[in-house]
């Protein structure tokens, strides 16, 4: 894959998608702006992307406080320009239960991370990518916005909008080379077999697994893909 000299922002960086994600792509020569809220995990994949030999940048930020993510924006650009934009930051596992039992607190902090944040850090960082006419949006979406989840019901909503919103901005964006695509993971985690048998292959995917689609689609080579969705799920059995 190639990626002429490029930066990449990615949120939820510390653990997970993030965190594989940021290392693949500073494996294949591109330089690394980190967003968390977890410190101490953020502090360590800095390091270690260093220890690659290439540069990075860590910033402790809350995506649902858009004052902290005005905040990130400075200090990021003021690192470098950044050409690819990795929106995987979510809140997900918090109150999974019934929708009669859940609070509408936890509605608003799910979409103010994973649909509110999503849309400011984008537009913050958007204007450049139109004016050097490069660019890559990927939003790490799920297929609880595709099929809906029982018990998950205020996560499949932001992520069902996820999916509308990468849709709908590659239409204002594709004309200026600036592409924007969704990744839509299935159950993720070390590749374990999965006893409820989600998937037809039979076993939940890597993390590294998710991360070498977004990889692709940040890079050079995906020229041709945007406004869609992938859905890297295994081959997924509905709900």
């Amino acid at each position: 894959m190639e990626y002429s000299n490029r930066t990449a922002l990615i949120t939820g960086a510390s653990e997970g998608i993030g965190r594989a994600t940021a290392l693949m792509l500073a494996k294949r020569g591109v330089d690394t702006v980190l967003l968390d809220v977890k410190e101490d995990r953020l502090l360590s994949l800095e390091a270690e992307i260093k220890a690659l030999g290439r540069r990075a940048l860590a910033i402790v930020c809350d995506m649902g406080d858009e004052t902290a993510i005005n905040a990130a924006v400075a200090k990021a650009n003021k690192f470098a320009k950044i050409d690819i934009l990795v929106n995987n930051a979510a809140l997900w596992r918090n109150e999974c239960k019934p929708f009669v039992n859940t609070s509408p607190e936890s509605w608003k902090q799910r979409w103010m991370v994973n649909v509110w944040g999503l849309m400011y850090l984008t537009q913050k960082l958007l204007p450049p990518m139109l004016e050097q006419r490069w660019g890559r949006i990927i939003n790490v979406s799920s297929v609880a916005g595709r099929y809906g989840i029982a018990n998950m019901v205020d996560y499949s909503t932001t992520k069902g909008a996820v999916h509308s919103f990468t849709k709908a901005l590659a239409k204002e964006t594709s004309p200026y080379n600036v592409l924007v695509t969704s990744v839509s993971p299935g159950n993720v985690g070390n590749g374990q077999l999965l006893q409820n048998e989600l998937s037809y292959i039979g076993r939940e995917s890597s993390y590294d697994e998710q991360a070498e689609m977004i990889c692709f689609l940040a890079s050079e080579n995906a020229s041709y893909c945007s406004g869609q969705d992938f859905q890297v799920d295994g081959c997924r059995k509905k709900m």
